[in-house]
């Protein structure tokens, strides 16, 4: 018996195998049990199944590949998984480096590592109790590869000494690829490399595979919208500049309420200092804060925001804090105080068409003091302002936006005035919208993509952790079913706590998982930047897809092809009083959404080259 022990204690390995398998961006994969938190054919038959370890449209576990498609200018990603059945710990990955026949090579900044971030969701967001994924530990925010023995740094464990989460048997590095624009960087092709993985004892690696089109999406984007923020006009400015680059190359605009020049009343004449507002925002104008001047790379290099928020605003409620230029006397609407109004208005016309590249972005004037406000008195105000408005700064110059599930007898009421309309999901019913844009009403959308339960129409957001990723990858799909610009509430809410708390929104009748979370605030784990999540790249995935369908469209002279790839993901229309309570609105598979995409790409290819 004791030689039996000591034969099998001298033939034990020394140290645990680590094994590595991939998947895509598509979906996660639960740290503990190794599966996906996705396949949950109890919630939708058509979720992913079978063995992702040895299988699936990015990797192939017998040859050891992972396998992608890409244009120029994008990104692609995939998820790295490093398993093993015993705790191991100095797990370390090398520089990742692709190569291309010719000679050009992917590495640095174009091919980022990121340790993934497990946050625990202990219950369903609310509204959301047959759609959620359930608990679980989901992995979201993504943190830079840095070398360094700090907390979240590599080398890694397994269990994570930071993360704390019992049972642990994995966990994933997030990998984003992209391929630059400029075609003699990145000529089409094949580019191939390794990733290895270093543990005590041993290396494991897999082969990677990236075949490049030859045709590159825009650097504009196509697909007008923004996500509202309320907290980068107060930062320190280098550190909003972070932010914005990130949404750049995240290919959204984060719409700020509101920049304000400094602004002097005496009687009825105005004086504005734009100064300290030009320092600030001239380079968002101009496009200069996406380029390498201020260290920038990416999509949309030198391309400036697509639209601004101009300051003007109402008293909300009985505050007056936030009334710009001024809010309303006790008198009322004095010829005096229209006069203020109209004077401030036309000297901001003046001050941001004081320099032709600024003439480009699209100026939007909303009234914070009337959001989403469903009254009599309100549409009134709506019309007064919209007016007050139109007439010193010009019809045209500006779009004047509103923000609501207004019904169609108020757009009635209100389309002589308005010009974009950001109407909520739950509202967003495609005859109305049409009937409206035929009178030059421009409509964009916001609110949860699905509408399992009425009580889901008191969010703003799609942004839940425990929801799949197909809800915010659908952005860019639907906003072309809808040929509707969008919107979102928030990427940033309770962005220091999110890294340890997922319910970061409470009230006494509801709780969400990461509700306007798709940035954390990366100074909690020591570093400099903010730091993307999960979600926000598969946001990013809807976003250029959309160029995609934009792109077939331009080369095929129509819309038909584009149509056609959409439709048969998305279904059904899935916004409006007709789709409510309806969750079964679109393909559940994210690998029959990639596989369309790729389709996509090859026929843009196909027309390419036939050129």
């Amino acid at each position: 018996m004791k030689l039996l022990l000591l034969a099998a204690l001298l033939s034990a390995p020394l140290h645990a195998a680590v094994t590595l398998w991939a998947v895509s961006d598509g979906v996660r994969v639960d740290p503990v049990t190794g599966r996906l938190i996705e396949a949950r054919p109890d919630i939708h038959k058509d979720y992913p199944t079978g063995d992702y370890r040895r299988s699936n449209l990015v990797w192939d576990g017998t040859s050891r590949t992972i396998s992608l498609k890409a244009a120029r200018n994008e990104f692609v990603a995939f998820q790295l998984i490093i398993e093993s059945d015993e705790p191991v710990s100095e797990i370390d990955i090398e520089p990742i480096e692709l190569s291309h026949a010719g000679g050009a090579v992917l590495s640095g900044r174009n091919v980022q590592i990121f340790k993934e971030w497990y946050v625990q969701v202990r219950r369903p967001s609310t509204g959301y109790e047959k759609t959620s994924l359930g608990p679980a530990w989901y992995p979201d925010a993504l943190l830079p590869y840095r070398p360094a023995r700090l907390n979240t740094g590599f080398p890694l464990s397994i269990p994570d000494l930071y993360n704390n989460i019992p049972g642990q048997t994995n966990h994933a590095l997030w990998i984003d690829i992209f391929v630059p624009f400029d075609r003699g960087s990145a000529p089409p092709g094949r580019y191939s490399g390794n990733a290895r993985v270093r543990a005590p004892g041993q290396v494991a690696s897999v082969r990677i595979n990236l075949d490049v089109w030859d045709f590159a999406l825009p650097q504009e984007n196509h697909l007008q919208g923004d996500i509202w923020n309320g907290s980068m006009r107060h930062m320190d400015p280098d550190e909003e500049l972070r932010y914005y680059q990130l949404a750049k190359q995240h290919r959204f605009l984060p719409l700020i309420y509101a920049y304000r020049p400094k602004l002097k009343v005496s009687g009825t004449q105005v004086e504005l200092d734009w100064s300290e507002y030009d320092r600030r925002v001239a380079r968002y104008l101009d496009g200069s804060a996406f380029t390498e001047k201020y260290g920038y790379w990416g999509p949309g290099y030198g391309v400036p925001v697509s639209h601004w928020m101009l300051p003007f605003d109402i008293e909300k409620g009985e505050s007056k804090s936030g009334a710009w230029p001024v809010p309303l006397p006790p008198a009322g609407r004095t010829p005096e105080y229209e006069v203020i109004w109209r004077n401030t208005a036309r000297q901001v016309r003046e001050h941001l068409d004081s320099r032709p590249e600024w003439r480009k972005v699209t100026k939007i004037a909303f009234l914070n003091g009337l959001d989403e406000s469903y009254y009599e008195a309100a549409y009134e105000k709506m019309l007064y302002y919209g007016r007050l408005l139109h007439e010193a700064m010009g019809r045209g110059w500006f779009k004047y936006r509103i923000d609501g599930g207004y019904s169609r007898e108020a757009m009635e009421k209100l389309a002589s005035e308005v010009d974009l309309w950001v109407c909520h999901t739950v509202a967003f019913d495609l005859d109305t919208v049409e009937e409206f844009r035929r009178r030059g009403v421009e409509a964009w959308f916001y609110g949860p993509m699905i509408y399992e339960q009425r009580k889901n129409s008191g969010c703003g957001s799609n942004t839940f952790l425990d929801l799949d990723l197909l809800v915010n990858r659908a952005i860019g799909w639907v906003g072309w079913k809808y040929r509707a610009g969008w919107v979102e509430w928030e990427f940033d809410w309770n962005a220091f706590a999110a890294w340890y708390e997922a319910e970061n929104f409470k009230e006494p009748q509801r709780i969400y998982n990461g509700s306007g979370q798709l940035i954390y605030r990366g100074a909690v784990m020591g570093y400099s930047q903010p730091i993307p999540s999960i979600r926000l790249k598969a946001q990013r995935r809807g976003l250029q897809d959309y160029e995609y369908f934009w792109l077939l469209a331009e080369r095929t002279g129509n819309k038909a092809a584009s149509d056609a790839i959409v439709n048969a993901i998305i279904y059904k229309n899935p916004f409006g009083k007709a789709a409510m309570l309806d969750t079964e609105i679109w393909r559940n598979n994210p690998d029959e959404w990639e596989r369309a995409r790729i389709a996509a790409g090859e026929r843009i290819a196909a027309t390419a080259s036939s050129r």
